[in-house]
């Protein structure tokens, strides 16, 4: 269900933004805000105007305002590639951590957005780092816990992502990485605390996941990221499960 869920969502981002790419801003604005006035909003924030952006929620515009399938105002910011929009919108008060479309907030967005300075202008208005995702339950550092997303992966780290933090399925951000693979995320959330013994709902570790694949079907320097993981578990008294042997 959950895996549902992340495959809607990213799919509705994917229209959304094929849209944001026809017609002008205006026509863009109205078509995912239907309200006059938070699309004036939308438009602005587009345009990076953040003087009009200011003046509009002076004048009652609400900088929380969602619009066609429940898209909030900094997820369409970064829709639109408009970080002065983004920032003009947190300086106005909207809110980073309000659920929005699939029910991922602009935290989870800027997570794994392109540019990092979205996730960097939002942790720099306090936006919760640990924020769960409305429908899963997974917060920024699992989304970020891939190559990928070095950048975000390490702000949020920083800004003191918990490593620990699991979704409603149980798992956590350890899983995430092992799942895709990610050896150095792994370690970075192994020094980081993550605990190497969590189990998820189904009983498995993240070795579970990051042991997965033969080691005779990794190429050689797989094989040594996945050599640096065994030994850091065995420095740490963990038991190797067969898999990592």
């Amino acid at each position: 269900m959950m895996r549902t869920a992340a495959i809607v969502a990213s799919s509705l981002l994917l229209a959304l933004a094929a849209a944001a790419c026809r017609g002008n801003s205006m026509d863009d604005a109205k078509q995912a805000f239907p309200d006059a006035r938070s699309a004036q909003l939308a438009q602005a924030v587009a345009e990076g105007d953040a003087a009009q952006v200011r003046a509009l929620v002076a004048a009652g515009a609400d900088p929380d305002a969602r619009g066609d399938r429940d898209v909030n105002l900094l997820q369409y910011a970064m829709l639109k590639q408009s970080p002065k929009g983004l920032e003009a919108l947190l300086d106005s008060g909207a809110d980073p951590c309000r659920p929005g479309l699939g029910g991922a907030t602009a935290v989870h967005g800027a997570a794994i957005a392109n540019d990092p300075q979205y996730l960097q202008f939002l942790l720099a208005h306090r936006a919760d780092p640990n924020v769960a995702h409305a429908e899963t339950g997974q917060t920024p550092l699992s989304d970020a816990a891939s190559p990928r997303y070095q950048a975000q992966f390490a702000a949020l780290l920083k800004a003191g992502a918990d490593p620990n933090r699991a979704d409603r399925m149980g798992n956590t951000p350890l899983h995430q990485a092992a799942k895709l693979n990610a050896t150095a995320q792994v370690l970075a959330l192994l020094d980081a605390g993550a605990d190497p013994r969590a189990r998820n709902a189904q009983g498995a570790s993240f070795q579970t996941f990051l042991f997965k694949l033969p080691a005779d079907k990794l190429s050689e320097p797989a094989r040594a990221e996945r050599a640096k993981v065994t030994a850091w578990l065995q420095q740490h008294d963990v038991a190797v499960e067969d898999g990592g042997r």
